[in-house]
């Protein structure tokens, strides 16, 4: 009897131990952090490029471009169209950095003259400067293509619409302000036109 409790003492023991063990290794993997890490991102929005270690890949726009984002001008007279519009960008409320010098001397335009892109930017005030060599038009959509960065109806950067959170998008004149009534869907697909103003909103769904 005495060995028998004995056994079983040593028994629970040796289990204890081992499941202590597993806890130990499964917290060193990480494994506990998901669902406090999905509920992050559902508080922001973005979303998980790495699950349990395992790198994920978001669909992007800019994977597949418009054509006329490899298109290079010169700056000259010789343009057929030299617009400019300002572009502002929110994530959650706040104002996004447009970069200085996007769709300038880069890899597709590198030229003496032909070294910017039909949509480029040359500070980061959001003016985007729209210079074609022959007129016509040229969609929000290509400016993204050429920055490098999704933009849709479905998101933007890495920010995707789900249950919590939506696009909007307002343009309007430069004596206005977003509102209801300049609310637009068109997103990538907008054909901008010169002197207007357009924000883009990754934001919390309305009740």
């Amino acid at each position: 009897m005495c060995m028998d409790r004995e056994k079983t003492f040593w028994s629970v023991v040796t289990a204890v131990a081992l499941v202590a063990l597993l806890l130990l290794l499964a917290s060193d993997k990480g494994l506990f952090d998901s669902e406090d890490q999905s509920s992050s991102d559902q508080d922001s929005g973005q979303e998980d490029t790495e699950i349990n270690g395992t790198q994920t890949v978001l669909n992007s726009s800019a994977d597949a471009p418009d054509p006329l984002a490899f298109e290079c001008v010169q700056h000259g007279e010789q343009l057929s169209r030299h617009d400019h519009v300002t572009l502002r960008v929110f994530i959650n409320g706040e104002q996004q950095l447009i970069e200085s010098a996007v769709g300038i001397q880069t890899d597709v335009c590198n030229g003496n003259e032909d070294y910017m892109h039909a949509i480029h930017t040359h500070d980061d005030t959001g003016r985007l400067h729209i210079e074609l060599n022959d007129a016509g038009d040229i969609s929000l959509g290509v400016f993204f293509d050429i920055w490098g960065y999704h933009f849709d109806e479905t998101g933007i950067f890495d920010y995707r619409s789900n249950s919590t959170h939506g696009m909007a998008m307002h343009v309007f004149a430069s004596d206005e302000a977003a509102a209801e009534e300049n609310l637009v869907s068109s997103f990538d697909d907008y054909m901008l036109q010169n002197g207007e103003i357009i924000e883009v909103h990754y934001r919390l769904r309305s009740a």
